[in-house]
């Protein structure tokens, strides 16, 4: 090869990764500036979940929390098993 087409290559490829790089990550509808508004209708309507969890958290013997670990499959190594 010629080494002006080699060197055309080269700067053609440095181009297109500069321009992918500038405008590969841009997202115009997220931004850190306008985060979505969290309203206290919000934070109500999942109080039903966070009485869940903070239930499961400080009382795992309860009704509830047990009802939940039945359906979550269970891992192939049980505690007893491990030496």
């Amino acid at each position: 090869m010629d080494k002006k087409i080699e060197r055309n290559i080269i700067w053609t490829l440095a181009i297109i990764l500069i321009l992918l790089g500038v405008f590969g990550c841009a997202s115009v509808t997220t931004t850190k500036l306008n985060p979505p508004k969290i309203t206290t209708l919000d934070t109500i309507g999942n109080m039903p979940r966070i009485v869940d969890a903070l239930t499961c958290m400080f009382a795992p013997s309860s009704p509830a929390c047990q009802k939940e670990l039945q359906d979550k499959p269970v891992s192939a190594l049980t505690d007893g098993e491990v030496d």
